[in-house]
């Protein structure tokens, strides 16, 4: 990367590509905790969990996507963000992030615990893209 001040960042499912391009900042949701990567950040691997990836661009816009859980890798200004489902701000539509949401908790409700990790993990992109469509 030719600019040392300025992450270049992909967002990437086993589908497509979700975003590809230079930033100034992501913001992600750790599995540990949430954290922010700038510039120059140190070499690191993570887990992430489902929740919502901010993006701040060098417009000074920022771009929000519900994750579904994965990894990222952060080397010499390189983010790669590889994640098992995204879906975009523009993309979510409130009404239906509303229903998905509801539709999740009942189904965690109801679930056994033993059965729960992968449905609270539904949950909480559920709630990621609901929090994202609010904020339209």
């Amino acid at each position: 990367m030719a600019n040392e001040s300025l992450l270049y960042i992909e967002i990437i499912t086993p589908e497509k590509t979700f975003f590809s391009g230079s930033a100034l900042s992501v913001s992600l949701p750790g599995s540990l905790s949430p954290f922010q990567v700038l510039p120059k950040h140190a070499p690191i691997v993570s887990s992430l969990d489902a929740g919502v990836v901010k993006v701040g661009e060098v417009s000074g816009k920022e771009l929000l996507f519900a994750i579904a859980g994965g990894f990222v890798d952060v080397k010499s200004n390189n983010v790669s963000i590889l994640v098992e489902k995204a879906i975009a701000e523009q993309d979510i539509i409130l009404s239906d992030a509303e229903k998905t949401l509801s539709k999740a908790k009942a189904m965690v409700a109801e679930t056994k615990s033993e059965e729960n990790s992968k449905l609270v993990a539904q949950l909480k992109f559920a709630e990621a893209c609901f929090k994202i469509a609010k904020k339209k």
